[in-house]
């Protein structure tokens, strides 16, 4: 049994919590001093007001988030549910391998996918900007899901099953809703991910209409706005703006979602 901790170990514990949070934060801190030197607030409405494209990148970035989250949400929580609960031949092996992908970096595949898409027609739409992306974040949501499901009883899909119902009526009413913790670390992790995502925007848009907020830092810094440091510093500070209010809203959930597996038992 693990003793109470006394209150200097918790006092150093602070300690060495508060100083490692000043390496992530006195980065942050400069680039909002930054962004402010000059113009101050006026850097921020130069972005608007300018002619330069942002609100389109932004409703860009907006919408293939919201796309690859619900894309990656759904498929993965009915695949991890069919992992964990159903029992079918090579089930394992195939979950197995599902993760093994993990290990593949996506830089891999760009060629291949780049032809992918071109054969397709779909390069400077949508659907690249999403379903490579989403698709490469697949498994990790599977895991996370999965490892929940684990956690959660066979017992509820029996008692469904002799209600008369199914193993999608199982996944849709009962372990679906049961599931909200795992499912927001999934959102928060994917909405991160896809919002910070360059890679994908910067293979397949081709036109700037097609182009997404990460990007803005290099179009501004490729054309007569970069001649304003601190305006793209000011992007850079509208960009990480909606990642911190995610992980905000949500952090006290994060933690539930990803040990419920772990205490399985």
């Amino acid at each position: 049994m693990v003793g109470k901790r006394t209150l200097g170990s918790k006092i150093a514990i602070q300690v060495i919590l508060a100083v490692l949070g000043l390496f992530y934060v006195i980065p942050l801190a400069n680039v909002v001093v930054s962004s402010l030197q000059g113009a101050g607030l006026r850097n921020y409405t130069y972005l608007f007001t300018s002619g330069f494209p942002i609100m389109r990148m932004i409703f860009n970035s907006a919408l293939v988030s919201f796309l690859q989250v619900t894309l990656i949400v759904a498929v993965a929580s009915m695949s991890a549910f069919a992992f964990s609960k159903i029992r079918f031949p090579g089930r394992d092996t195939l979950y197995l391998l599902v993760l093994l992908t993990m290990s593949i970096s996506m830089l891999n595949f760009i060629s291949p996918l780049f032809q992918t898409m071109k054969a397709l027609g779909w390069i400077n739409t949508y659907a690249a900007l999403v379903l490579p992306a989403a698709t490469f974040w697949l498994p990790v949501a599977i895991l996370i899901l999965k490892n929940y499901y684990d956690s959660l009883g066979i017992e509820l899909l029996e008692a469904v099953m002799i209600e008369g119902g199914g193993f999608f009526t199982a996944w849709l009413r009962v372990y679906a809703p049961l599931s909200r913790p795992a499912v927001i670390n999934v959102v928060v992790f994917a909405f991160i991910n896809s919002w910070n995502d360059y890679l994908n925007p910067l293979l397949f848009s081709r036109s700037q209409d097609m182009r997404t907020l990460p990007m803005a830092v290099i179009s501004l810094s490729s054309s007569i706005y970069g001649a304003r440091p601190e305006v793209v510093f000011a992007c850079l500070v509208i960009m990480a703006v909606p990642s911190v209010i995610v992980y905000l809203l949500f952090q006290d959930h994060l933690g539930e979602g990803m040990t419920a597996g772990a205490v399985k038992g």
